[in-house]
């Protein structure tokens, strides 16, 4: 379509203020953004271009949505809502002219406008002194001008009737240009490395500007269709592709998929990995459609939400812990407290689902967001001292500079629950969180998840090579390092590739994997090779039932070289210092080891980061939060982190196994090393679990077995199934669990004997366990199958022996003669 610049104010449809209700929810977010305002206020700043005009945050931001955001909030709060001015610091008149002056400023810069309208100076080489609109760019950089413009609009039509006509037409000319772009043009495909539901979801917001405030407009029903065709195909997997086809000849009436933007499991990848602030962006970026059509008393139209519903259920709400974030299981390279986002999604999913779960995760993430915000004194939703905060120096992006888009999703939240309703009553806590538990497979996305009421433990083999054990307070006490667990190196081989490439600091894929899902946990095996075939690095993880993780690894070096740097064991570890959420936040960790404890301060900035090496100890606890046990350690060492080249949190990092520099002159195979985590345990607990825990000898560097609070846990990297018999000495005999295969027990030892499938990993729980054994010659057999007992008595006189059923609790008490067998229960 040819786009016209208007000469005539249009007709506009009617907002419709009557529709508009507060209730618990909106009036919580519109606190948020009172408090925020004085904040903002203090970004505006004056252009002198054209009469009475102004801008946000320096009015150079990408695509202008500095100005954008900021103008829906301050019109949004200067029309609707439960004012404060002695909260905001200024009447609301004031956010009304500077809404209004910001419109203006876009207007006239935006590519429609005079050409010797430019945006203003500022750090950005990129926009400042430039038009914004995306003319001449290519695709991705123009079409990302949609969230702006709908931004723009969604200010100017609730201030409508307040603006004068030469800003009317403006904000016209704006938004038809957009629509009439690329209501035209067909949806982009795509869901590896990066996925275009992205770009699909921002360009159908673009267009919805103009289709929503415009109805009389001679191109509304191109523009009905355009959007359709944009939003319909945010969310795609290959079934919808079947379900709506479309071919190079045959096109089908209304609805039609030609895209593939999701993995059936519903994961996507955006910066080359499974990233939670993509595959909901389709979600939150349509949005602002349901936002026009329920302010407008339209219906909202299909297309906008498809998919939301199947995506929702099967990641964002399985990854979301207690505060409604959602654990980035393959890694983060935004800023951790990403609650504005998140709540977003949930409240869409409440508002416009009628979820209960969104409900409540909604509520969960404003309670972090109001929270951290109160910690801040100048009312930040981010970091008080954001302008110190690096994100990415080169585009200008400091957490200062990106307080505007979480704000705006905070008004979108706002606007939808004011003219949308409430939602649904939210379900409770601890019924959800135990609906959440169990084992979720992604095999598309390369991720295996874990959760319990308490926990939440994942494993990826795929982008982000990874695995994750996480406390009751998740994203808050330990975070999702790249290479968590399986860690990083540099290799003097590498030469100037980019360690992506060569699996040092990011491993990126690996060379074989096996994964075995249980009913309660988990297994994965998987072969890694590091630099350019230089070592080999077998890696085993291991979720047991009860939320613990046992984590294995073996290096082969396949021949002579040199690494640096290296370590592995890796555990982020969250230490900010927020006032209103000392239990999260309290500004410090502490380490707490079997010789003693250290304390380290949280802080950006104003430091170097402190070091501390501990050596091979053999557990380590941190902040009675979670506790970790060492077996084949090389060291610990502790990061208190204050220098960042990007910031994401302040996180420091637990290294439990440093190597170190080393050099290998030949191939060689080193020692095995185990950890076992143990999240939501003391210090006390944690030393008390050690001393429960027994790691069998099993004479082989690819196998391991491990005993550790009654579950057996192997790990194999050989080829082909083992048959091995473990053995553990008298002394560290106490009550004796019995778990599957054939277990041996006379007065010197205990010995297990079974089957290990090659290159596995998994685990056998316990269901019986032995309180008591005597005889004058004790030689007994127990053989666990199918869940039933057999106990044979091998020796030439009588034993006694008592059997505890793990789950009831029963016990058995039994006399068996020389020779005799039973079986349990009888």
């Amino acid at each position: 379509m040819e786009y016209t610049p208007a000469e005539a104010v249009w007709n506009v449809r009617p907002v419709r203020w009557e529709l508009a209700a507060e209730n618990e929810m909106s009036r919580r977010f519109y606190g948020v953004l009172l408090r925020w305002i004085p904040f903002a206020v203090k970004q505006y700043g004056v252009w002198d271009g054209r009469p009475e005009c102004g801008h946000f945050f320096g009015g150079t931001f990408w695509y202008q949505a500095d100005s954008a955001h900021v103008s829906a909030i301050f019109a949004a709060m200067s029309k609707l809502g439960e004012y404060d001015e002695s909260v905001a610091g200024v009447p609301r008149s004031e956010l009304k002219r500077m809404a209004v002056s910001a419109i203006r400023y876009m207007g006239f810069t935006h590519d429609t406008g005079p050409a010797d309208c430019v945006r203003a100076q500022g750090v950005l080489p990129y926009t400042s002194g430039k038009k914004w609109g995306g003319r001449g760019d290519g695709f991705f950089m123009a079409s990302q001008n949609g969230r702006s413009v709908a931004a723009m609009a969604c200010a100017a039509w609730l201030l409508w009737d307040e603006l004068d006509g030469e800003t009317k037409r403006l904000v016209q000319n704006v938004t038809s240009s957009y629509a009439d772009r690329w209501a035209a043009e067909e949806p982009r495909n795509g869901v590896y490395y990066d996925t275009q539901c992205e770009e699909n979801a921002w360009t159908a917001a673009g267009i919805s500007a103009a289709m929503g405030m415009f109805p009389d407009h001679p191109h509304q029903q191109e523009w009905q269709a355009g959007f359709t065709n944009w939003a319909m195909n945010a969310v795609t997997t290959y079934r919808d592709r079947l379900a709506y086809p479309s071919g190079l000849i045959d096109k089908t009436n209304g609805l039609k998929v030609t895209t593939v933007t999701f993995h059936p499991d519903y994961t996507s990848e955006n910066h080359a990995f499974v990233h939670p602030s993509y595959y909901c962006a389709g979600t939150n970026l349509r949005a602002i459609h349901a936002v026009f059509a329920l302010m407008s008393g339209q219906p909202v139209m299909e297309s906008a939400l498809y998919n939301n519903v199947p995506l929702y259920e099967r990641t964002v709400k399985i990854w979301s812990q207690f505060d409604g974030l959602n654990i980035p299981v393959q890694g983060q390279d935004w800023w951790y407290n990403r609650q504005h986002e998140r709540q977003l999604t949930h409240t869409i999913l409440n508002v416009l689902g009628g979820d209960p779960d969104a409900a409540r995760l909604a509520r969960s993430s404003l309670d972090s967001i109001e929270r951290i915000q109160a910690s801040n004194n100048i009312g930040a939703l981010l970091e008080e001292n954001g302008e110190e905060c690096v994100i990415n120096r080169d585009h200008g992006q400091f957490a200062k500079d990106l307080e505007h888009g979480s704000a705006y999703d905070l008004a979108v939240s706002y606007l939808l629950h004011v003219f949308g309703g409430a939602g649904a009553s939210p379900s409770e806590p601890a019924e959800l969180a135990g609906r959440l538990s169990g084992v979720h497979l992604y095999p598309f996305g390369g991720s295996v998840i874990h959760r319990t009421p308490e926990t939440f433990t994942s494993f990826t083999w795929r982008n982000n090579v990874m695995g994750l054990s996480m406390p009751a307070k998740g994203v808050w006490n330990v975070t999702p390092l790249y290479a968590s667990y399986t860690g990083t190196m540099k290799l003097e081989s590498s030469g100037t590739l980019p360690g992506s490439l060569t699996n040092e600091s990011i491993i990126r894929g690996v060379e074989k994997e096996q994964i075995s899902p249980y009913t309660d946990g988990f297994g994965a095996v998987v072969e890694i090779s590091r630099g350019h075939g230089d070592l080999k690095q077998d890696v085993a993880f291991v979720a047991l039932p009860d939320g613990r993780s046992v984590y294995v690894e073996r290096f082969r070096v396949q021949k002579a070289c040199a690494v640096r740097e290296w370590q592995t064991g890796t555990i982020g570890i969250r230490n900010e210092s927020y006032t209103a959420m000392p239990e999260l936040a309290p500004g410090s960790r502490t380490l707490y080891m079997a010789d003693g404890e250290r304390t380290f301060r949280g802080f950006y900035g104003r430091e170097a980061d402190e070091v501390r090496s501990f050596g091979p100890i053999p557990y380590v606890n941190v902040d009675h939060t979670i506790g970790y046990l060492l077996y084949g350690t090389r060291g610990v060492r502790y990061v208190n982190r204050h220098v960042y080249p990007k910031w994401k949190g302040v996180e420091d990092i637990l290294v439990l196994n440093d190597f170190g520099d080393r050099t290998f002159d030949q191939p060689q195979t080193l020692e095995p090393s185990v950890i076992v985590a143990l999240p939501n345990r003391t210090a006390e607990e944690t030393a008390a679990s050690y001393g429960r825990t027994h790691r069998y000898d099993t004479g082989r560097s690819d196998l391991t077995v491990l005993e550790t609070e009654g579950t057996l846990v192997y790990a194999s990297f050989a080829e082909s199934d083992q048959t091995v018999s473990v053995r553990k000495a008298a002394d560290a005999l106490g009550t004796i669990d019995l778990y599957d295969g054939i277990q041996t027990l006379d007065a010197d030892s205990f010995v297990w004997s079974g089957t290990i499938p090659g290159f596995r990993a998994g685990y056998f729980v316990s269901r019986y366990s032995v309180t008591e054994a005597k005889g004058p010659e004790l030689r007994l057999e127990f053989s666990v199958n199918a869940g039933q007992l057999f106990v044979l008595n091998h020796s030439t006189e009588q034993a006694v022996v008592t059997i505890r059923e793990r789950a009831t609790g029963v016990t058995y008490a039994a006399e068996l003669a020389a020779g005799a067998f039973r079986k349990f229960p009888a």
